[in-house]
């Protein structure tokens, strides 16, 4: 440590800044390249990223970054780890974490952070709950991406709709002005990453407040999922593939529905494909029922157990999850800023609003939440593939199979 403080000491006599976290090897100039696992939805999140890493080598100047943009990333990461070659740094989905956690794979953070003494009071808390584990904290929330309502203005023009619904009343009452056109009012996935949304505004919830029950039998679950099963049923809601799309995204970039629901991931990616639909777009809140409410996604930066370069891959996510990297990454609108002192850039108030809403919850982080997952969107699915589909059976299973993958408590 004296070696450091004395190099520290010498770049400082002639304003130079060293970044404090340079291993000794790094400090005497010698490079480490470190690996990069991520994966990427438009070429605006590409750039974003390639922007923000540029300026870390720039501020890291013996640190290089090597990215790997994964097709599968999950099934790939889980590959990697089951040969024992997981990549230095690599995106952990807020859905996963506490398996990997459980499994050992990740590594604690707690050391770094506290050796570092880095910050983690600007995170919004519900974005650091899923990376925490037994007073351990596995990874670090680059960013926060919540569900919005996108509206083509064209599409809603057709059906004299001027402004988007706030209220399920006025979505219903829209919902049939444009079926009457022969327009599809939402493409929305059968999924609880996209359903969920909708069971606190009804009153209910996917899990209650410490994320260990299940609240899928509550009332306002059930009315939510009534709703929602009804405008399957109506046609008001149609899946990606039931309109022919990969995604939800591209269904509304081709005009095959009049509102969607996605995060700040769908500007870009509209901005670089469909731009005649980005122009003309509005967004604002999910409608509400009894109350706003949304979900919120969060991906962290993790540095696997049996990573080779981790001193280097704390620099990288210290940089990247600080003010600085964050600020670079967030500007080209692809996610919102997971941190306070971060600015949600323009053009993204809408999603910044909802970001910090009390109202707005990440879904629940514990060991197993994918198997509910699977089970919830397995179901919904059937269901509605079944054109002779029954409201109340679709929900009732839907119901039972959630709580049967619920973990025990």
């Amino acid at each position: 440590m004296r070696g450091i403080k004395s190099i520290v000491a010498s770049v400082a006599a002639i304003g130079v800044v060293l970044p404090l976290s340079l291993t000794p090897a790094q400090a005497a100039g010698t490079v480490t390249t470190i690996t990069l696992a991520t994966w990427g939805s438009s070429p605006s999140e590409t750039a974003a990223l390639n922007d923000a890493i540029a300026t870390f080598e720039a501020r890291y100047p013996t640190i290089k970054v090597q990215q790997i943009v994964d097709t599968d990333h999950s099934a790939q990461m889980v590959a990697r780890f089951a040969s024992h070659t997981p990549p230095d740094v690599f995106y952990v989905d807020a859905g996963v974490a506490q398996d990997w956690a459980r499994q050992g794979v990740l590594l604690d953070l707690t050391p770094y952070i506290q050796k570092s003494g880095f910050s983690l009071a600007p995170f919004n808390k519900s974005y650091l709950k899923p990376f925490e584990a037994n007073g351990a904290i596995y990874g670090l929330p680059k960013d926060a991406n919540p569900l919005v309502l996108e509206g083509n203005r064209q599409l809603m023009a057709r059906a004299k709709i001027k402004t988007l619904p706030v209220t399920i009343a006025q979505f219903n009452a829209d919902a049939k002005r444009l079926l009457a056109k022969k327009i599809t009012p939402m493409c929305v996935d059968a999924d609880i990453n996209r359903l969920g949304a909708y069971f606190a505004s009804f009153g209910g919830g996917i899990a209650n407040s410490g994320g260990t029950k299940s609240a899928m039998a509550s009332k306002g679950t059930r009315a939510a999922l009534t709703w929602e099963m009804t405008n399957f049923r109506t046609g008001a809601f149609r899946t990606p593939a039931q309109l022919s799309a990969g995604w939800a995204g591209e269904a509304f970039g081709k005009g095959k529905c009049a509102f969607t629901m996605e995060g700040a991931w769908l500007d870009p990616f509209l901005k670089d494909s469909f731009p005649s639909v980005y122009k003309t777009m509005i967004k604002g809140p999910l409608p509400r029922a009894k109350k706003n409410a949304s979900l919120a996604f969060t991906v962290s930066y993790s540095i696997g157990a049996e990573s080779v370069n981790k001193d280097a891959a704390w620099s990288f996510i210290q940089y990247m999850t600080g003010s600085r990297g964050m600020t670079v990454w967030t500007s080209y609108g692809v996610a919102i800023p997971s941190r306070s002192d971060v600015v949600t850039p323009l053009g993204y108030k809408v999603n910044g609003q909802v970001a910090q809403a009390p109202t707005t919850v990440t879904t629940p982080a514990f060991v197993g939440w994918s198997k509910v997952i699977d089970a919830f969107n397995n179901t919904a699915k059937a269901q509605i593939q079944n054109k002779n589909f029954k409201v109340a059976a679709a929900v009732s299973a839907i119901i039972s199979a959630t709580n049967g993958a619920w973990p025990s408590a």
